[in-house]
């Protein structure tokens, strides 16, 4: 039963896609390819944004103030991807050579992750653009076919005309269903891509200020250096 069911399925798949014409083939493969790279990049946002500033692991900063910073980068550790987490090591690696060293690995590595973080969303947006306009085109695809089936045969007979209408409607449809979703998703991960890296490098900065207006981590870093 199983095994029919499963051809039942693939059947009317394929029946679906030869009656919405050519057009749907590059509409499908656009779609796929699109929420492929969508759910690449939201799987690198969840692990850049960590989560420690927040207080995920017992709090980045409560473990500074009160355990020291060994205990709050251990906590940090268990995330070793996350955005705060490289602007601070760039933070406590390069204290001891001065601020300017500091500012200057700080904004290498911002400008680094965020050339990873926004790879890949142009090419999804453009998808999300691409699948309508294709959809139109399968639409004055099957219009097209419907009048020559017109031309040849008149209108004496609906289910030739059916053929060529229910291409122009299953390719628009298509389109709009593969790019509502595709670019509302687009949408959110852009929002959060923003946010996440305007609160890592708010922390970072306020890190960095701890680190310079405190004279025990100056101590500390001269000492290990």
């Amino acid at each position: 039963m199983e095994t029919v069911s499963e051809i039942s399925v693939i059947e009317a798949a394929m029946a679906v896609l030869f009656r919405g014409g050519w057009v749907l083939a590059p509409i499908f493969v656009i779609g796929w390819f699109g929420w492929f790279l969508m759910l690449e990049r939201y799987g690198y946002y969840f692990m850049l944004k960590g989560g420690s500033v927040n207080g995920v692991f017992g709090g980045f900063w409560n473990n500074l103030k009160k355990k020291g910073e060994d205990v709050a980068f251990a906590k940090l550790a268990r995330r070793p991807y996350g955005y705060f987490y490289a602007l601070a090591c760039d933070v406590r690696d390069h204290r001891a050579e001065g601020p300017v060293a500091v500012r200057n690995a700080m904004e290498e590595t911002r400008h680094r992750i965020s050339v990873n973080l926004s790879r890949s969303l142009k090419t999804i947006s453009t998808c999300a653009a691409l699948a309508p306009m294709l959809g139109l085109l399968g639409t004055v695809s099957g219009m097209a076919h419907t009048f020559d089936t017109i031309k040849l045969f008149g209108f004496g007979n609906p289910a030739l005309l059916a053929d060529g209408i229910s291409e122009a409607m299953l390719t628009t449809q298509a389109g709009l269903l593969v790019a509502f979703p595709l670019m509302l998703a687009y949408n959110f991960l852009s929002g959060c891509v923003e946010k996440v890296e305007k609160q890592a490098w708010s922390e970072a900065l306020k890190y960095e200020s701890f680190v310079f207006e405190n004279p025990a981590s100056n101590e500390i870093a001269g000492e290990e250096k």
